[in-house]
């Protein structure tokens, strides 16, 4: 992305930062734009640049959402501590999915579908369960304000929180693919069999893939949980969310680390006014935009709105959203 352009980003969301001080509506939104967009970069690195089309990443979100939540209604815990238990039991969860698919060559749609499948059992598990409220979720009541139990009186606290973990999921996303393991995971993508032929270990590092993407999600459901104060199945493990992070990468652009951020901060502000507009008069109307975007986005930009030449830095050698790859150390010369 032109610098040019990082520049006017980075002053829009200060200017919203500013204004969302005394607007709490728009202080909501740009904290979700941060939040959806982080989740799209995370979920991004398994997909886009491996080639793992989960459908299932609502697992993940919801397991840190989940464990944030019942660790304080029920033993008081401060989320510093239970988000990192999310975590752990994501990478858990992640690692056997995983070493299940990828031990059984189970890839492309039947990958993405039985990650679905695991997730609608956590969705059904949760509704039927006693300690986790079942279809009603639970609730944080608030009781410890401060940075100690992460619960404010205003919204800008949390806002700081979305930008850092946003900042870091990118930091993290760059160092990785531009180490030897993003160039694998790029060639597992492309072709896998060449890229085993050349000697890359594909279940090694698609079960990293899926594993560091599980447990970056299940991070930023724990800080949903604590920004929204509730959690129930609906909200942060049904089919629903993973389809609309999937809606936001794509529309964005899958093969870029920002086009996931570029994709929320389109679609979630179109559909708040959607929303403010036309109130409850058509409930889906927002459902029905992001859908014809998709349509129109398939049809005229198959790469994602980051494949507009205003947001390239360099002209493309291929037919992909990725700028001309670099050697990848250790293939022998070969371009991936």
């Amino acid at each position: 992305m032109k610098p040019v352009l990082i520049g006017a980003a980075v002053l829009l969301a200060a200017i919203a930062f500013y204004v969302g001080m005394g607007d709490r509506a728009i202080m909501n939104v740009l904290i979700l734009i941060m939040l959806y967009g982080y989740w799209g970069v995370s979920w991004n690195l398994a997909a886009g640049y491996t080639g793992l089309m989960s459908l299932g990443h609502a697992l993940f979100a919801g397991t840190g959402a989940y464990t944030v939540a019942y660790m304080y209604s029920a033993h008081g815990m401060s989320p510093w501590i239970s988000a990192l238990v999310g975590v752990a039991l994501a990478a858990v969860m992640a690692l056997v999915i995983g070493a299940l698919c990828f031990r059984f060559r189970v890839k492309g749609h039947y990958f993405g579908l039985l990650t679905l499948a695991c997730a609608e059992i956590a969705y059904l598990s949760a509704g039927a369960s006693r300690p986790l409220g079942r279809s009603d979720g639970l609730s944080l009541d608030f009781a410890h304000w401060g940075w100690g139990y992460l619960q404010f009186r205003e919204k800008w606290p949390y806002a700081v929180i979305a930008a850092i973990l946003l900042i870091a999921v990118l930091v993290i996303g760059r160092l990785l693919l531009t180490m030897r393991v993003g160039y694998y995971w790029r060639a597992l993508r492309d072709n896998e069999e060449a890229a085993e032929a050349l000697g890359i270990p594909a279940f090694r590092y698609k079960l990293l893939a899926i594993v560091i993407s599980a447990m970056l999600t299940a991070l930023g459901g724990a800080f949903y949980a604590q920004y929204i104060s509730f959690v129930d199945p609906r909200s942060v493990l049904s089919v629903d969310l993973s389809i609309q992070i999937l809606v936001f990468c794509i529309i964005g652009g899958m093969r870029t680390l920002w086009g996931p951020i570029l994709g929320a901060a389109l679609l979630l502000p179109l559909g708040e006014a959607i929303r403010t507009v036309l109130g409850t008069s058509l409930p889906g109307a927002p459902s029905v935009v992001y859908a014809l975007l998709l349509i129109v986005v398939a049809l005229a930009l198959p790469q994602g709105l980051a494949s507009l030449r205003i947001f390239r830095t360099e002209k493309r050698t291929t037919d992909t959203a990725d700028p001309a790859l670099p050697v990848a150390p250790g293939l022998g010369g070969s371009p991936l």
